[in-house]
């Protein structure tokens, strides 16, 4: 969870926290023009120059470098946060030996709804390197091309 701290500089009891959190989110809501729960580069962009801070496009896209854990281009409010993304968690909960890659057995024991064909043709799609596995990018990006085709 994301850290606020005090004028004096110590680290702020959980009901000042819960406050701060709250008051970034109304910010990162007004921000957030589409309403999507999610902020764009431009949407970013726009906000910071237009509340006075000066910001170059370039800063932007440092800032999103940096903070878009997902790979979608865009940034969630937990990602905003500093916080685990729900991407990160959802591959954490299926590389169940920790290795940092989803095996399709991995796969196949959460998502028992798809067909091993199912899982066969997303792994031939998005297993970029070949060797049967989904690096954490390689899942992100079979995660947010299945978001992008169903509209969200």
């Amino acid at each position: 969870m994301a850290r606020f701290f005090n004028k004096n500089n110590c680290v702020a009891g959980p009901h000042e926290e819960a406050r701060r959190r709250r008051e970034v989110r109304r910010y990162f809501d007004r921000a957030d023009n589409n309403k999507d729960g999610k902020l764009t580069k431009e949407e970013w962009f726009r906000v910071l120059n237009s509340s006075g801070v000066p910001t170059t496009m370039e800063e932007v896209e440092e800032f999103f470098e940096t903070m878009d854990r997902d790979f979608d281009g865009r940034l969630s409010f937990e990602e905003f946060m500093g916080e685990e993304s729900t991407i990160e968690k959802l591959f954490k909960s299926m590389d169940k030996n920790g290795d940092g890659v989803v095996t399709k057995e991995e796969f196949n024991s959460i998502c028992k709804n798809l067909s091993s064909d199912q899982v066969k043709m997303a792994f031939q799609k998005f297993d970029k390197t070949g060797d049967d596995k989904l690096d954490y990018r390689e899942f992100c990006q079979m995660i947010n091309k299945k978001q992008e085709e169903q509209g969200e």
